[in-house]
């Protein structure tokens, strides 16, 4: 359950999970899919952006913060692929405060530097 899989973020931060129901729908990142991102984003009531922190803003991802923002839909940025930077170390089932505090100091520049520049 989502209880579950949040104990060790509520470990570091207490927060109350209220869900009435969810509704996901990934859109590709694929340019030819602009039309489906565009309805997607007229669907939503908030919206998880997720960038891979290896490859930044895209223009795809470009494209769907400029509809979120013109739909006024709030949205958070998830960044994925952070095991990808140089010399990370796995520790699975943590949050990502404590795995990036876990990991050397080039390795937290790098991620650093690669969210600056996504974000």
């Amino acid at each position: 359950t989502l209880c579950l899989q949040t104990q060790c973020m509520q470990a570091l931060q207490p927060f109350e999970i209220r869900l009435p129901g969810l509704l996901v729908i990934d859109t590709p990142g694929h340019e030819s899919f602009s039309n489906l991102r565009s309805r997607g984003s007229s669907l939503c009531d908030i919206a998880i952006l997720v960038i891979d922190l290896m490859h930044g803003l895209e223009p795809q991802t470009i494209e769907s913060i400029n509809l979120l923002k013109r739909k006024k839909t709030p949205f958070v940025v998830a960044l994925n692929k952070v095991d990808r930077c140089y010399g990370w170390k796995s520790m699975p089932d943590s949050p990502i405060q404590v795995a990036l505090a876990a990991q050397d100091q080039n390795c937290r520049l790098e991620f650093k530097d690669r969210a600056d520049r996504a974000v």
